[in-house]
């Protein structure tokens, strides 16, 4: 089978459904990563106001505005639901797939192209953020596409990526702010230092960069939003979200929680799994090549001899090599900049695995051709990894599905998918052993990648189920009945602003049962708190608490606190303006958690008063 252009988009297409597509609005809005965008955008459609981003009826200072548009449109289009808030990031999931299939494709081969984008599609943590995490995929996307953009114009002469460029770097500011360009910068400038290219090199590659009108666009990008908040918050924003949570969220001043530095190996492990398993040798592949490349230049400068021609025995011509070195110092400076923040998240590395995928393609398709040139007899160990595919693949084919029905705790339909999961991966398996007793060798591994991703796609929905019916349908459901009520609602003891989209409705976090006083002569508006069975144990022991069941579901309960009323925390607002409150922040010298978690309960006509004044 030879592989064309065509047959890799339509195998990366049916991935991409697969994985980022299929069964999107099965399970319900996630906590904590998703819930603080759905619920945001909702609130930019009911208010209008889509330059100040508001959360729990309040400013949202944690991040800018494109995350938040890229749910508000499709709501307006397709109504508030979980499929408006996912699509765009499927989208935005599969432009990344697909950048990395060309990117790969023009550096190499079609084969290249399409590994690298397989890989990038079925890796665990990319499915998992696109579906649970918005902001961290759109990021991923952008950062990613302005490092292939500047790897394909500067290094390589890609005249028609230059624009992808500044453009990505600008939706990269857009969506995370100065994050974007340091994270592009500090891996850009490792690479520098360790590449150590001359002057006129350096010359040619900002030229090839078209900065004058790259500049255009970014900016075009980037300032009227940040302008237009600025104005509109009197540049209380911009002053929370620089200084708060960029620089001291690094410092780790803004979550109580540490981490160790090895916090990202296993995090790359399970994530970038399968694929994993090639980097190392592939990464020092390229580390020796390049090596190798810059220890023959200097030794050819130092004889004052011309360097050695490119021939059929180098492995890459000298600015492909560097192509290919710069996307993997790119990507390990990326890791290391995080290994080495306080803040540490699982998605923070994410932007990694694209550059290392394309990394790996390319070795990838170097070891197929090495093993290609010697006949199938003298090779034992690949003989039997694909014998041990074989039997693998028989093993499912058989025993997968009846295992599906067996073990699965899901409907019919969940077991139907995780069998026909077994049985695609069985087939990518055994397509894999028959390919390469026909010595085609790139369509073997293309098989086993296209059956593991499928597979995949297929399994994923259903283990999404069921970890929302385990952690959050039961909180859903009585969120939803508690809807259009006209009461006051608390959560105990923790945030969740999916309760929020359910209710759409204020609701105050806390975390005393001293907070719930005794009512006000002539207030008669409800109190609802809603706990669960692992803390409301503390509401009830309070003295002087009278606490009535409303309704149960679950683990989950919400009560009536009868003759009692919350008393509220401040704002986001109220604490940013107090020059004391924000210093302690900024130290990280207080005992809170984040600050730019909303635990108070706005006031939901803002907006109302906002345009009264106004007019």
């Amino acid at each position: 089978m030879t592989l064309t252009s065509k047959r890799s988009l339509c195998i990366l297409a049916v991935a991409c459904f697969s994985l980022f597509f299929l069964g999107m609005s099965t399970f319900g809005v996630t906590d904590p990563g998703e819930g603080y965008y759905v619920e945001a955008a909702r609130e930019m459609v009911e208010s209008g106001d889509f330059i100040t981003p508001h959360l729990n009826y309040q400013i949202y200072f944690s991040k800018p505005i494109l995350t938040f548009w890229l749910m508000a449109i499709p709501y307006k289009i397709f109504g508030v639901s979980e499929f408006s808030a996912r699509i765009a990031f499927s989208f935005l999931a599969t432009l990344l797939v697909f950048a990395s299939y060309q990117v790969g494709r023009v550096f190499k081969s079609e084969f290249a192209g399409l590994f690298a984008g397989l890989a990038v599609a079925s890796s665990p943590l990319i499915i998992a953020v696109t579906r649970l995490s918005p902001i961290d995929i759109a990021f991923t996307c952008f950062v990613d596409l302005a490092v292939f953009a500047f790897a394909m114009t500067a290094l390589i002469d890609r005249k028609q990526w230059w624009w992808v460029f500044h453009a990505a770097l600008g939706l990269a500011v857009l969506t995370k702010g100065p994050a974007g360009l340091i994270l592009f910068l500090a891996g850009t400038v490792a690479f520098l230092c360790l590449a150590r290219p001359t002057v006129a090199q350096l010359k040619t590659w900002f030229h090839r960069l078209r900065p004058a009108r790259g500049a255009i666009i970014f900016w075009a990008i980037v300032l009227p939003w940040y302008i237009a908040i600025d104005a509109a918050t009197k540049g209380l924003f911009l002053l929370v979200f620089f200084f708060y949570e960029n620089f001291a969220r690094f410092a780790g001043h803004t979550n109580l929680g540490k981490s160790t530095w090895w916090y990202y190996l296993p995090v790359i492990g399970y994530g970038f799994a399968p694929w994993i398993i090639f980097l190392p040798f592939a990464g020092f592949g390229i580390l020796k090549a390049q090596l190798s490349s810059s220890f023959a230049a200097r030794r050819s400068s130092l004889d004052n001899a011309e360097p050695e021609p490119v021939s059929a025995s180098n492995i890459l011509a000298p600015e492909k090599q560097l192509f290919l070195f710069y996307l993997l110092i790119w990507a390990l400076s990326e890791f290391l900049f995080f290994s080495c923040s306080k803040t540490k998240m699982d998605t923070y590395i994410l932007p990694s695995f694209a550059p290392f995928a394309v990394c790996i393609a390319f070795k990838m398709e170097e070891w197929l051709q090495v093993l290609k040139a010697q006949p199938i007899p003298r090779k034992p160990a690949v003989e039997g990894l694909f014998t041990l595919a074989m039997v693998l693949g028989v093993i499912l084919l058989i025993g997968g599905p009846i295992a599906s029905f067996l073990l699965v705790k899901s409907d019919t339909l969940g077991k139907l998918s995780i069998g026909a999961a077994a049985v695609i991966l069985a087939l990518g398996l055994m397509g894999a052993f028959r390919f390469y007793k026909k010595e085609q060798m790139e369509p073997a591994v293309a098989s086993f990648a296209l059956g593991f991703a499928i597979a995949a796609g297929l399994c994923q929905p259903v283990g999404f189920q069921l970890g929302s019916k385990k952690r959050w349908d039961d909180l859903k459901l009585i969120a939803e009945h508690i809807q259009g009520k006209d009461v006051d609602l608390a959560i105990f003891n923790t945030f969740k602003p999916a309760v929020m989209f359910y209710t759409r409705s204020s609701v105050d976090s806390f975390f005393h049962a001293h907070q719930l006083e005794r009512r006000a002569p002539g207030d008669e508006r409800p109190q609802f708190v809603i706990a669960s069975d692992k803390v409301v144990d503390r509401l009830l022991s309070h003295s002087g608490l009278n606490l009535k069941l409303i309704e149960r579901s679950g683990e989950w309960a919400v009560y009536e606190a009868v003759g009692s009323k919350l008393r509220k925390n401040l704002t986001l607002e109220e604490v940013f303006t107090k020059p004391q409150a924000f210093e302690m922040a900024i130290s990280g010298k207080g005992d809170w958690g984040p600050l730019t978690v909303p635990y108070a309960a706005g006031d939901r006509s803002w907006w109302k008063k906002s345009k009264i004044s106004a007019e």
